[in-house]
């Protein structure tokens, strides 16, 4: 039986090879000729071989593209017989060169002006999809992103497979199969109907489409992810906080039981996408609703949230969630096909991170149509499907890091999103970062930097300790919850340089003034404690 497989082994992989032999241009061979040969003499024995047409392509290398008629013999052998020309260097096939940019094709991808532009006014999508197209990490766990909204077409046939359904629950049987609390979640969950009715989408198609609708398959358009399992939690938005502190938990409980049970039951949830708030609400007002992202991103989770449609700065005037204060929050303003912010659109320096392109992005509607989508609505699940993106990035550190401590792994990716937009004008002095969201930026700076991620440094009880404000202009002030004090903090480069010990602190706060815009790790050490914990800082 072994022997066996191993034959099969080596039979898929002879075939595997020869499929990826790089591709040529028929009839045509690349020769170098002797320095000191003529041109007319280097043909002369040439022209034996039906030579066709033959033009110099390089002069000081002496380098002649000639042209061949191959209907007898192939361009493998003719190059055989030329090496045994005295007048020839080289002899070698005219290999083919594609664009390194992997394009997918979706029939209305052309219309999807957010992911490439001649004049580079996108994100950049075409060159992070060299390195990954989504679905699962090098560990194997299938990505999820969730987007809460009204609901969406699942008679839409871009979504393939690409919406999440919960295997461990037998559909419309009326029995609470996997344990979860959840009566026939097979679908995802509703909280208005308290079933797995996630139809409608009016609004969540379009949303749910740009975080993944199905790539490369032929059909209409392109997620940010090709593959990626979007769950579909209905909450109608238009409804009241408690409703919201509901639709997220389901996603929470997903995760969290993912979490303690090693994969093995739940959903490994990744993002959540919230186009929808609260016009001029105060985070004060909505602890509870604030403190859940932190809760969801202590389990794993990053959320995004769209912030008002309405030149307003968010810094005043307030918003929910936008100006919730969580580090696990990223929260997103409205950018257009000029690669400017859209006038209708809020912002603020101290609320608002980045922008992304939502306004007439092109993605899929309901009634399995496609069509421009807009507002900060549409700018909001791009970064959503960024997150889970990365999550697929091929790098083994990275991936170890995920389940050993979800919450670093969540802050990495936010720091790696935040840390790689496009700088720009229209967003400078009115957001944390001043640029536009770049899909290629923060996957080249995860892979650039996946060796340095392979630490023990990095404790999973690192949660105990919370960093605030983060992102930071300067002071941080560092708390524990056994009220240890701080007896020194080491700050470290992403990529393991120490750059700087700061020793004999008296109260519990550090001053990062003096570092340049990035992302540290700071080593915390304790007074009472023999060890020390990891966390990410920013500084703005």
């Amino acid at each position: 039986m072994k022997k066996l497989l191993l034959i099969s082994i080596l039979v898929f992989t002879t075939n595997l090879n020869a499929q990826r032999q790089a591709q040529f241009m028929e009839n045509e061979i690349l020769v170098q000729l002797k320095d000191n040969v003529k041109t007319t003499e280097g043909l002369i024995e040439i022209n034996a071989f039906s030579l066709v047409s033959s033009k110099l392509i390089s002069d000081p290398m002496n380098i002649w593209l000639l042209r061949f008629d191959t209907s007898e013999k192939s361009e493998l052998e003719i190059i055989q017989e030329l090496y045994k020309n005295k007048n020839i260097l080289v002899a070698q096939k005219n290999h083919r060169v594609t664009s390194r940019a992997t394009i997918p094709d979706d029939t209305f991808y052309d219309n999807q002006w957010q992911y490439f532009q001649t004049n580079d006014k996108d994100i950049d999508a075409e060159e992070a999809w060299d390195i990954t197209t989504g679905g699962s990490t090098m560990n194997g766990n299938v990505i999820v992103a969730s987007v809460l909204d009204d609901g969406i077409d699942l008679n839409h046939d871009d979504f393939g497979d690409n919406l999440w359904t919960n295997e461990a629950e037998i559909p419309n049987n009326n029995i609470d199969d996997d344990n979860n609390g959840y009566i026939d979640d097979y679908l995802g969950w509703s909280i208005v109907s308290n079933s797995d009715n996630i139809t409608g989408g009016g609004h969540g198609t379009p949303v749910a489409g740009i975080v993944g609708a199905q790539g490369n398959n032929s059909n209409g358009v392109t997620g940010v992810n090709w593959d990626v399992k979007v769950m579909v939690i209905k909450n109608n938005f238009n409804s009241n906080e408690a409703d919201v502190i509901e639709a997220y938990s389901y996603a929470l409980e997903a995760r969290m039981l993912y979490n303690s049970t090693d994969g093995a039951e739940g959903a490994f949830v990744v993002s959540t996408n919230a186009s929808w708030g609260v016009d001029f609400g105060d985070p004060a007002d909505a602890p509870l609703w604030c403190a859940l992202y932190d809760t969801l991103g202590e389990n794993g989770i990053l959320s995004c949230g769209a912030t008002i449609n309405g030149n307003e700065n968010v810094d005043i005037i307030g918003d929910l969630p936008t100006a919730c204060p969580s580090e696990y929050l990223i929260t997103v303003t409205n950018t257009d096909i000029t690669d400017n912010k859209v006038v209708n659109a809020g912002y603020g320096l101290e609320t608002i991170d980045l922008g992304a392109p939502g306004e007439g992005a092109y993605t899929t509607q309901s009634g399995n149509g496609y069509g421009g989508f807009g507002g900060t609505s549409g700018a909001t699940p791009h970064v959503t499907g960024v997150i889970a993106l990365l999550y697929s990035a091929p790098c083994q550190e990275f991936a170890d890091i995920i389940m050993s401590d979800p919450a670093l792994a969540a802050r990495l990716v936010r720091d790696f999103i935040l840390e790689g937009v496009d700088p720009n004008a229209s967003l400078e002095g009115i957001t944390t970062t001043g640029g536009r969201l770049n899909l290629n930026n923060p996957i080249q700076a995860l892979m650039s930097n996946c060796g340095s991620l392979a630490t023990n440094d990095f404790d999973t009880k690192s949660n105990i300790v919370t960093l605030h404000p983060n992102p930071s202009t300067g002071i941080i002030n560092i708390s524990n919850q056994n009220g240890f004090q701080l007896n020194k903090v080491a700050i470290y480069s992403i990529d393991g340089r120490l750059l700087k010990e700061i020793k004999d602190i008296s109260t519990n706060s550090i001053n990062i003034e003096e570092l340049v815009n990035g992302a540290y790790v700071l080593k915390i050490y304790f007074e009472e404690s023999n060890t020390f914990l990891t966390k990410i800082v920013l500084k703005k």
